[in-house]
């Protein structure tokens, strides 16, 4: 008995399909001990359980081809040739492993490291803490006032989820409504087409201004006169409602600095809900203006326009490429009641030389840069986060204050073993990559000094991360999950400077009729005297495009992301907006 026992461990031990069957058998009794250990026993993740996991797992998935092969006598006797020199080649092959983690980590932390010296000695920064404003005087700030104070502290911890958003718990400004679906479409003036007050008295008067009241029975939301009034009265009787706070946020607006409360120690998850807000007081005020305007209101219509071009600039200073975003949409919104007073011809000298005075200030190519370094740096904080919590937070749990499942303790051991086995080396490739993109391609597309952008240089890393996705790697995983995006930052930020620079254009050619009776032949005629210095096309460096269509009407354009010229053609997508991608971008007003 002695002797078959012994006779069975030894085959068990030299014979490839004794040794690899008892292997197979051992892991998967293994495997199932961990797994159910630690998804019913465990109530905390356990990373040593889920290594002995990983473990038997892969010890199943070496013995059962080996086992399957061992029946083969050629292939059996160079199985048994390994087991007899099993602990050499285990050696070796340990000894190949710890050489490769080796190799990587050098390389990944050489490149990265010379990459990161070469550029910091040129002034260029990675760390998130570089682009963080500084606190500001509670006196000075826009943000400290009753209109923002119950977001003060909707921020997570720096490792932890944080509160429920609550940016929708309360209403500052409010267009729409309750029943805001069948609000009518707020102006086109990119396509030329002013804001239809008749509709919004409809809409205001209509059946979706009513909701249901505590008692049962059913209010109105906005007010309304008893009996209809002229368009933009009825607007802006509706719009009184929020009368107060437009009135505080005026006053406000006058303040120098605005610094909201981001908890930028929680990098990607640091919560903004103030940004919703700032674009609801934007449509708000643009609507308001648009009303006051038409009802022969000046000077209530420009105090609208300069408190949201300057709340605009409260966003300036925030690292994050959704703040510079937003804070574009709402300078978008604003020229829609500076073309309507144009379009009308409503504007005084005064006011057009006011208007000017608060546009010029406004340089989307300076603040690209620094919205596009705050996004590398946010991007490199990313992959520092995922080296330090792992794979089960970033992919399974996600970031701090981010909504996701929660996943089994048994998940996240998994999820911590495996990223701890990934070379540190790896990260630093990651991050040595995005540099490079960034370098080469994001930063500069745009040229603040020169005043251009450069649509081919965004084809090239359109192109770049065409083949990083198709060739993914290692290296580049992470360029790959957050770069894809970026590619439109730049015709973003050309498109909103360039309308930004039409309008100013716009005022003195508006300046010059009122001065002269009549508009210029050309665009020099306004230099110095309405503006100076005058701008120039962003896309291609020349000259605005210009022509008189009438004796009182005008085309002024940029050739556009596709630079080509073609005389003033808006492009239109299948949603009837102007297609920023094609035709030219214009400036100008429907035919009287």
């Amino acid at each position: 008995m002695k002797k078959s026992l012994n006779e069975i461990l030894q085959r068990a031990w030299t014979e490839p399909r004794h040794f690899f069957f008892w292997l197979a058998l051992l892991s998967v009794c293994g495997l199932i001990g961990t797994l159910v250990t630690g998804g019913t026993v465990l109530s905390q993740p356990n990373v040593p359980l889920a290594f002995a996991a990983l473990g038997f797992a892969l010890g199943f998935l070496v013995s059962l081809p080996c086992f399957v092969l061992a029946w083969i006598p050629p292939v059996r006797r160079g199985l048994a040739w390994l087991l007899r020199y099993r602990f050499f080649v285990a050696l070796c092959l340990a000894t190949l492993v710890a050489l490769l983690y080796a190799v990587e980590n050098w390389r990944g932390r050489r490149a990265w490291l010379e990459f990161k010296r070469s550029e910091e000695a040129l002034g260029e920064r990675f760390d998130l803490s570089a682009y963080v404003p500084p606190p500001v005087p509670e006196q000075e700030n826009f943000f400290a006032s009753p209109l923002w104070s119950d977001l003060r502290s909707a921020q997570p911890p720096p490792s932890g989820t944080g509160d429920e958003d609550p940016s929708s718990k309360r209403t500052l400004f409010d267009i729409y409504g309750p029943e805001g679906r069948e609000a009518p479409r707020y102006g086109g003036w990119q396509e030329a087409t002013p804001v239809d007050l008749a509709a919004w008295q409809a809409f205001y008067r209509g059946s979706n201004n009513l909701f249901a009241a505590a008692n049962g029975t059913s209010t109105n939301y906005f007010l309304v006169a008893a009996s209809p009034q002229s368009p933009a009265k009825d607007v802006l009787l509706a719009l009184s409602r929020f009368e107060q706070n437009r009135q505080l946020l005026i006053e406000t607006a006058r303040r120098p600095h605005g610094r909201f409360w981001v908890n930028y120690d929680a990098g990607i998850a640091a919560l903004l809900p103030h940004l919703a807000r700032m674009r609801g007081c934007a449509t708000y005020l643009s609507l308001h203006a648009t009303a006051a305007l038409k009802a022969g209101d000046r000077p209530t219509a420009l105090e609208d326009i300069r408190a949201l071009v300057r709340i605009t600039e409260y966003l300036r200073h925030e690292p994050f490429l959704i703040s510079h975003l937003v804070r574009a949409a709402m300078v978008q919104i604003a020229l829609q009641p500076v073309w309507e007073g144009l379009n009308d011809r409503c504007w005084t000298e005064a006011d057009l030389a006011s208007l000017e005075g608060e546009l010029v200030r406004l340089d989307f190519l300076a603040d690209y840069h620094f919205a596009m370094r705050g996004e590398r740096a946010l991007s490199l904080w990313t992959i520092d986060y995922a080296r330090k919590v792992g794979w089960q937070k970033i992919f399974s749990e996600g970031v701090p204050g981010a909504e996701s499942g929660e996943p089994a303790p048994w998940e996240k051991s998994l999820g911590a073993a495996v990223f701890q086995l990934v070379p540190s080396g790896w990260f630093d490739q990651n991050k040595y990559a995005i540099g490079q993109l960034y370098r080469s391609c994001l930063l500069v597309a745009v040229d603040p000094k020169s005043r251009l952008v450069r649509p081919e240089i965004v084809s090239q890393f359109r192109s770049l991360m065409e083949r990083r996705l198709s060739r993914r790697n290692p290296y580049n995983i992470f360029a790959s999950l957050l770069l894809p995006g970026m590619a439109g930052v730049a015709q973003k930020n050309a498109q909103i400077q360039s309308y930004i620079d039409q309008a100013r254009v716009a005022c003195a050619l508006e300046r010059y009729r009122l001065a002269n009776g009549r508009y210029p032949e050309t665009l020099a005629a306004l230099a110095p005297r309405f503006i100076d210095p005058l701008p120039h096309d962003l896309i291609d460096g020349q000259p605005l495009r210009y022509h008189l269509a009438t004796e009182h009407q005008f085309v002024l354009y940029s050739v556009g992301w596709n630079r080509t010229d073609e005389g003033g053609k808006i492009e239109f997508n299948k949603s009837g907006r102007a297609d920023p991608t094609k035709g030219d971008w214009v400036w100008r007003y429907p035919s009287r």
